[in-house]
C-alpha cells in the first residue's frame, strides 16, 4: 500500500488547523488524512479517533500514554509526533509524513533483498525497537506495511502507539496473544523475525540440511530463536538480537560460496564425490603367501611320495631279473600225485 495514494474525500475541508488534502482511508481505530498545518504550513499525517471506535486488544488509554512519550523521543527512524489534541470530541494525532516505500511495495514491485540488505534491515529495524522498548513502547505491529524504506536507504518504522495508519494483515500474532499473554518487547522481536524469514525466503535464502546443500546459515539460526514459541527463549533485548544478526552477516560474509557441482545421473551424492575422489583406488586382493611351517611340511610329503615311488621301482626292477636268470620255473605236481622216481621198479 503505497502512502499518498488515494483522492481526497469532497467535502471534508478542515480539523481545527488542519486543512484536509488527501483521504488515505480507514486506519486502525480511526481515518487518516494528509493535511496542511495552517499554523506552521507544513505537511502532516493526521489521524483522527472518533469516540467508541475500541475494536483492538490493546487499551485506548495505554496506546495514548505511549503516543504521548513519542512527543519527547526523536529517533532518525521513528516519524516525529507533532501533537495529540482533541476536537469536537475526536482525537486528533499528527506525525510527519515519510517520504519513501513501504517493504510491501518493494516486495510487489519484485524488489528483493540480497543478504548482506537483508541484515542491514533487520539490524536498522532492531535498533529503532530498541530506543523504543527502552522508552517502555512496545510496537505490537512490526510488518511489511509499516516499514519504509526512504530515498538515502535509511528505514523508518511507523505505527507506534495511534500513529499507525495502515491495516497489516501480514503481522502475525505471536504465540503469547493465542494463550491470552500481554505482547512485550519480546513480540516485536518474534514479529521482526518472521519478517526477516519472510523476505529471506522470498529472496531464495535456504538452510542446507540435506546432502549436497550448502550449512546452514548463521542468519536463519538468529531468526529461528527469535520466532521460538517461548518467549523466554527468545533474545532477551533488540540489541542483543540486532548483535547476533550483525555477526550472523559477517559470518556468512566471509565465508567462502560453495561451488556448484554438476552430478550427472546415477553419481554419487555431491557430499560424497570429492572424498571418493581422494580415494586411492581399491587393489585386487593378492593372494596370500603361505607360512614357512606350511612350504616345509608340503617339501617332507613331497621327499617321502617320491622316495616310496623309487623303492616300488627298485623292487620290481630286481624281481624281474632274478626271473631271468634262473629259466622258467617248473611248476610242482599237486599234492598226492606220485612222480616216475618215486614208484618201485618192477622185476625184469
Amino acid at each position: 500500500m503505497s502512502m499518498l495514494s488515494t483522492s481526497v474525500i469532497r467535502g471534508v475541508g478542515e480539523i481545527g488547523p488542519y486543512l484536509l488534502l488527501e483521504d488515505l482511508g480507514p486506519a486502525p481505530r480511526g481515518i487518516a488524512y494528509v493535511a496542511m498545518d495552517s499554523r506552521t504550513d507544513q505537511r502532516a499525517l493526521l489521524k483522527i479517533i472518533h469516540p467508541g471506535m475500541q475494536r483492538e486488544e490493546t487499551p485506548l488509554e495505554i496506546l495514548l500514554q505511549e503516543t504521548r512519550v513519542l512527543l519527547h523521543l526523536h529517533h532518525r527512524g521513528i516519524p516525529p509526533l507533532y501533537e495529540i489534541a482533541e476536537h469536537d470530541g475526536m482525537l486528533v494525532v499528527a506525525f510527519a509524513p515519510v517520504v519513501g516505500s513501504t517493504l510491501h511495495d518493494l516486495m510487489v514491485q519484485g524488489r528483493r533483498p540480497n543478504r548482506g540488505l537483508l541484515v542491514d534491515w533487520g539490524w536498522q529495524v532492531l535498533e529503532i525497537l530498541a530506543e523504543a522498548h527502552a522508552a517502555g513502547i512496545v510496537h505490537r505491529h512490526v510488518s511489511e506495511d509499516q516499514i519504509v524504506v526512504a530515498p538515502d536507504g535509511r528505514l523508518v518504522l511507523m505505527g507506534f502507539g495511534l500513529t499507525q495508519i495502515h491495516f497489516d494483515p501480514l503481522a502475525a500474532l505471536p504465540p503469547e496473544r493465542s494463550t491470552g499473554g500481554p505482547l512485550t518487547p519480546q513480540s516485536d522481536l518474534y514479529a521482526v523475525g518472521l519478517l526477516l524469514r519472510r523476505l529471506a525466503f522470498a529472496s531464495g535464502l535456504r538452510g542446507g540440511r540435506g546432502v549436497g546443500e550448502p550449512r546452514r546459515d548463521p542468519l536463519l539460526k538468529v531468526l529461528a530463536r527469535a520466532t521460538f514459541p517461548n518467549s523466554a527463549a527468545r533474545y532477551r533485548d533488540a540489541r542483543e538480537m540486532a548483535d547476533a544478526l550483525r555477526q550472523a552477516g559477517r559470518a556468512g560474509a566471509s565465508a567462502p560460496a560453495p561451488r556448484p557441482v554438476p552430478v550427472p545421473r546415477a553419481a554419487a551424492p555431491a557430499r560424497l564425490r570429492p572424498v571418493l575422489a581422494r580415494l586411492p583406488a581399491r587393489p585386487e586382493p593378492a593372494k596370500a603367501a603361505p607360512e614357512p611351517e606350511v612350504r616345509e611340511d608340503r617339501k617332507l610329503a613331497f621327499l617321502l611320495v617320491t622316495t616310496t615311488v623309487v623303492l616300488l621301482l627298485m623292487l620290481i626292477a630286481a624281481g624281474w631279473l632274478l626271473i631271468g636268470r634262473g629259466g622258467t620255473a617248473t611248476p610242482a605236481p599237486p599234492a598226492g600225485t606220485a612222480t616216475s622216481s618215486m614208484l618201485p621198479r618192477m622185476p625184469g
